[in-house]
């Protein structure tokens, strides 16, 4: 289902991309060392990376600096694909696609997959299910992590989002840097202090159990209504 990204307008800088509508912002240069390190994660198996939201470019630039064979991407908004579509102009293995990423998946198994897109929050709580038939055992997911500490709403059960997985079989690796006042916010970075923590999940069979996940969903919303 498209979310709030579909028909957002931005502002593009050299530094940011700035939400019109809210003034928020949709990605800033000062994100480049999570970038990096969601990069050196999704990229561990070479193979073909699985990517949800181009931005600015940064974490798809650092994917691309290192040994993989193909390089998907999908991107909902207009203005972002454009630049998504000019940036990969001089990539052969990067495949941009134009959509909802939840139903915009080519139908095959992936070697890592990162999900960070901007006002995504109708698919972002069925992330873990809506990705399980295009992982393998093995598969590494990572996201944007929008809690400072090592846990995850994916993890805790954060707000209306249903615990997935369990903490401990996710690895955080710890990034310093200085996070501005305004994006200390809920659903962006909530927390204190300046340390990212970046999760990696290496996914069994049983953390990509379709069946087991779509149905941990269905029991969690029965439950909110």
């Amino acid at each position: 289902m498209k979310g709030y990204a579909a028909e957002a307008k931005y502002t593009f800088t050299d530094t940011q991309i700035l939400d019109e509508s809210s003034g928020w912002d949709v990605m800033s240069d000062w994100e480049d060392p999570i970038m990096v390190k969601h990069g050196e994660i999704v990229t561990k198996n070479g193979g073909d990376i699985l990517e949800f939201g181009f931005g600015m470019g940064i974490s798809a630039t650092h994917i691309q600096s290192h040994d993989i064979n193909s390089h998907t991407i999908i991107e909902i908004n207009d203005d972002v694909y454009e630049r998504l579509l000019k940036w990969a102009e001089d990539k052969p293995n990067v495949i941009p696609i134009k959509g909802d990423w939840a139903d915009s998946i080519p139908d095959k198994q992936y070697d890592a997959v990162f999900y960070d897109p901007y006002g995504d929050m109708m698919n972002k709580r069925g992330f873990p299910w809506l990705i399980a038939p295009y992982c393998k055992e093995g598969t590494i997911v990572s996201w944007y992590n929008n809690i400072l500490r090592p846990s995850s709403v994916y993890s805790e059960g954060y707000e209306k989002v249903h615990h997935y997985w369990n903490n401990d079989r996710i690895n955080f690796y710890e990034v310093e840097l200085e996070i501005p006042d305004n994006a200390r916010i809920k659903w962006y970075l909530e927390g204190d202090g300046n340390i990212y923590y970046a999760p990696e999940l290496v996914v069994n069979k049983d953390e990509i159990n379709f069946d087991k996940l779509s149905n941990i969903s269905i029991n969690h919303y029965n439950r909110s209504v």
